[in-house]
């Protein structure tokens, strides 16, 4: 554990000091609680010698205030020009709470994966459902107008090129213009806040991959499943102090947040304590190994343990290039386990004398003695087996 890797619990203090702003009942992607929205879909684009029409469908469906949404495009594409084609396109993307299917209709293939930053959002029940508007302002757009779309009015927005209507957040119409090219989304059919039936969510009968971060990233899950964990434990611990963080009125002093910091990085702590003295060892081990290997297979099986102990932190391992294995290779990842090691036991001695999470983040910067903890008890770490 490495000084540079607590910069994961300050990236994790600062995202939950800003979600506290977005904090809402419930996660929100949309202002509706579910919502169908078919789509007419035109595209032209010509030159002196092409010309490509494209036409077809599309829809926007969505519940639980967009955790779940669903969205399709089935067009067919007609080139002429100094050859002529003709081609359909077909594709379909389903978010589920923060799982992702992605369909491939040309292979019969269905690709899943993982949206850790969605499945934060969604976990700090973040407020989303301003935040096509906000990127709109962003981008430096103008609201110059009110249309009526599939019976709603919605607000008309120009940027550079493009126009896009919204209503409460939801696109009806979505209109691209440049030279030699137009391309229209308009609804033809909008509903909202209605039930959905399961099978408009339901994909098609291929075969799942999972995508390797979703099955194989041992780390992120765990991070992720700690993040999620320390909140819930952080909101409990101010409850019994009669602190709704929730509550935009709640005044976060120096006091307050030192507390927050504490509580949320008390997990990660923990774990320091007891897995810091098996990873320095192992790290120690592996520069050894590496040194005596003779195949890639040979050094990369160095790293295992390393490997397996960085999961459980929840915290990355650095990735070594052991192919076509030469003394150079093996020169770069001992000097790079070398740092590791000696930063990892200037971190392990601080959370061995402290308590708090940012007595040890001083520590390990050389700025607090023991003596100056607000709460110096030591704890003796416990070796994982």
């Amino acid at each position: 554990m490495s000084i540079i890797k607590q910069i994961y619990i300050i990236t994790f203090i600062i995202t939950f000091s800003l979600s506290l702003n977005f904090a809402s009942d419930h996660f929100k992607l949309y202002k509706f609680k579910s919502g169908m929205v078919y789509y007419d879909v035109k595209t032209s684009s010509f030159d002196n010698r092409f010309k490509s029409q494209v036409e077809g469908i599309a829809r926007l469906i969505f519940d639980n205030w967009g955790a779940k949404e669903l969205k399709e495009e089935d067009v067919s594409e007609v080139q002429a020009g100094d050859f002529n084609e003709s081609k359909s396109r077909h594709t379909l993307y389903l978010e589920d709470n923060a799982t992702i299917y992605s369909v491939d209709f040309d292979e019969k293939k269905i690709y899943k994966s993982r949206d850790l930053d969605l499945l934060t959002a969604i976990v700090q029940k973040k407020d989303l459902s301003d935040e096509s508007i906000k990127s709109l302002e962003r981008l430096g757009a103008k609201k110059v107008g009110v249309e009526k779309i599939a019976g709603y009015e919605c607000d008309v927005w120009e940027y550079n090129d493009q126009q896009i209507c919204l209503y409460k957040g939801v696109p009806l119409k979505i209109v691209i213009k440049n030279a030699g090219f137009i391309s229209t989304r308009v609804a033809v059919k909008a509903s909202f806040d209605i039930p959905i039936p399961p099978k408009e969510f339901e994909l098609p009968p291929f075969s799942i991959e999972e995508d390797k971060s979703y099955s194989s990233n041992k780390a992120a899950i765990i991070r992720t499943q700690d993040y999620i964990n320390s909140i819930l434990e952080l909101k409990r611990e101010m409850k019994q102090k009669g602190i709704n963080l929730e509550d935009k009125n709640t005044s976060i002093n120096p006091d307050l947040e030192k507390d927050i910091i504490n509580a949320l990085g008390k997990r990660y702590l923990e774990k320091q304590k007891r897995y810091l003295p098996s990873l320095i060892e192992e790290m120690k081990k592996a520069k050894e190994c590496i040194k005596k290997a003779k195949t890639t297979k040979e050094a990369q099986a160095c790293m295992k343990r390393v490997e397996e102990i960085n999961d459980m932190l929840g915290d990355s391992t650095p990735k070594f290039d052991f192919e076509n294995l030469d003394d150079s290779k093996k020169k770069i990842a001992i000097d790079e386990l070398d740092r590791e090691i000696k930063n990892s036991e200037v971190t392990a001695n601080c959370v061995k004398k402290f308590n708090k999470t940012t007595d040890v983040i001083i520590c390990t910067e050389g700025k607090l003695l023991p003596n100056e903890s607000s709460n110096s008890d030591i704890n003796d770490s416990t070796n994982i087996q």
